[in-house]
């Protein structure tokens, strides 16, 4: 999940004297206001404990040999709570060899968002768009899938990715069992690992088909808790976000205040200590404080389908 912007590297700083920053922060409180607000805003990996755990788990998946049945994941959490964060994370560890010397470019991880509905068509046109390869898109559903293995195999594809697979629910019976064999096909036929990840939704997309349900083993992020890791995810956030004055985001009324607003969303709670901290800069302020935190105008997570603009 991308929280505030990090570089945990060079250790001088002409800002001396802020204890409660880190040293990319510090050379941050240089800069313009304007310059640290897109700072704050850009965001950068935040590798808490359970996102290390399905790296982990997605690189031992990478590394797996080929076998007959191919171990596959299912990622499942709540919208917003980091599944894509963590995904793309992993993409850009492992992103393919562009050699020019090479003859073939080299793509151990393909990642794809699953169609908006269960269209085998078109998740067959998103994965040959990311391989940025030609390919007619009147071309038969066969002809598609005839390529990709062959694209898989010349650029040694070890796993796909497919985010928002709850998409899948979003069709007939028909075309999600239709939607699952093309899938369950490619694995097969490629020797990939699958990693598939969705909202709560996603389960009900697999555990229809027995098969799925036995191939896919289920990882799951859940909504994060007014605790002591929570706590130290706010200090993490505090040591990386360029405000001349300490805000011990730790402090257990100001922690209990951000996840109550955050309603223990990661994305929510990020987005919301962003703002604060832009609101610290703007008014001076130069820190986030429990009077702001409280009235700071920011609809929960809960209250977005029902919230209309006046």
């Amino acid at each position: 999940m991308r929280c505030s912007r990090l570089t945990m590297t060079d250790r001088s700083s002409s800002s001396e004297g802020y204890p409660h920053l880190n040293d990319a922060a510090r050379r941050l409180l240089d800069k313009t206001d304007d310059a640290r607000i897109y700072a704050i805003r850009e965001g950068s990996w935040l590798g808490y404990k359970d996102a290390k755990r399905i790296l982990a788990r997605m690189e031992e998946l990478l590394a797996y040999p080929r076998i007959t049945r191919m171990p596959n994941m299912l990622l499942v959490a709540p919208s917003f709570n980091g599944k894509t964060s963590i995904l793309q994370r992993f993409l850009s560890l492992h992103l393919p060899d562009m050699d020019p010397t090479g003859e073939v470019t080299i793509c151990p991880v393909v990642m794809v968002e699953a169609p908006p509905k269960p269209d085998i068509s078109d998740f067959y046109m998103r994965i040959l768009d990311v391989l940025m390869t030609p390919y007619k898109p009147t071309a038969s559903v066969p002809e598609k899938y005839s390529q990709i293995k062959r694209l898989f195999r010349q650029m040694d594809v070890h796993m796909l990715i497919v985010d928002e697979i709850h998409h899948l629910i979003a069709g007939s019976l028909n075309r999600q069992k239709e939607f699952r064999n093309a899938l369950k096909s490619l694995g097969n036929e490629t020797g990939v690992c699958i990693v598939a990840a969705g909202i709560e939704d996603a389960y009900n997309a697999f555990n229809t088909d027995p098969q799925m349900s036995s191939r896919f083993t289920p990882e799951e992020l859940t909504s994060w808790r007014a605790n002591n890791e929570f706590g130290s995810l706010l200090a993490t956030l505090e040591l990386r976000t360029p405000l001349k004055q300490p805000s011990n985001l730790k402090d257990p009324a100001i922690m209990l205040a951000i996840h109550t607003r955050s309603e223990g969303t990661l994305g929510d709670m990020c987005d919301l200590v962003k703002e604060l901290a832009v609101d610290a800069i703007r008014s001076k302020v130069e820190r986030i404080t429990l009077e702001r935190i409280n009235v700071l105008p920011w609809v929960p997570p809960s209250k977005r389908k029902q919230y209309k603009r006046l």
